[in-house]
């Protein structure tokens, strides 16, 4: 009877074994996959402002008025000591004035700064395929944030760092490596929203 018993408990401390490591080894898998997700997001101080109603037919408020497909880089720059956005969308045609704005009007009844974008000054906004609003750092995640990425002339949602010479994708919920070496995906911002009943867009991080 001892004997029984004993392979019994025997068995049992096996199954309760064989138990306790694969909830170890999902919750060591659910863990690696939050990092993952985690270092997606960018740790760049962030507010941007833009109200969609100033700039009507603005490569950026076609971006993030569309249905999806459409994106817009976003950089700022000073002439003449006059905030400007210069806008490059990944397709499209536009007249010089809708990719170039002066930005000299008050947003949300303040003066905004436009020094605080990012790593450098720059944003990629947009909508995915799927109609998912989206705000990516434009610098190149594996070159140390230094290099800008370029619009891949062949495929609108495809962009390129002329350093490296990796290829992101940005048609899906994330902007990952299409070709090139492994590396990190782009570097997305949380809190991007669009109210089109009163035009503004608005990022901001942390």
């Amino acid at each position: 009877m001892r004997n029984e018993e004993w392979r019994m408990n025997k068995e049992k401390w096996k199954k309760l074994g064989k138990v306790a490591f694969l909830i170890s080894h999902f919750s060591f898998l659910i863990f690696l996959t939050a990092c993952e997700t985690d270092n997606m997001y960018s740790n760049a101080y962030c507010r941007f402002s833009f109200n969609t109603t100033l700039y009507p037919s603005s490569a950026l408020t076609r971006a993030v008025g569309s249905t999806g497909g459409d994106f817009c880089i976003v950089k700022a720059t000073y002439k003449n000591g006059v905030p400007h956005l210069l806008l490059t969308p990944n397709r499209g045609t536009y007249a010089a004035t809708d990719l170039d704005l002066t930005m000299n009007t008050a947003i949300t009844g303040e003066r905004i700064s436009y020094s605080s974008m990012g790593y450098r000054q720059g944003l990629i906004i947009g909508r995915s395929l799927y109609g998912a609003l989206r705000c990516y750092d434009l610098m190149c995640p594996n070159c140390d944030n230094n290099y800008e990425l370029h619009w891949n002339d062949q495929q609108p949602l495809e962009l390129i760092c002329q350093k490296c010479h990796r290829v992101y994708n940005i048609d899906g919920d994330y902007g990952y490596v299409k070709t090139g070496d492994k590396g990190q995906a782009l570097t997305l911002y949380r809190r991007v929203s669009y109210t089109p009943d009163n035009g503004l867009l608005i990022v901001s991080n942390p």
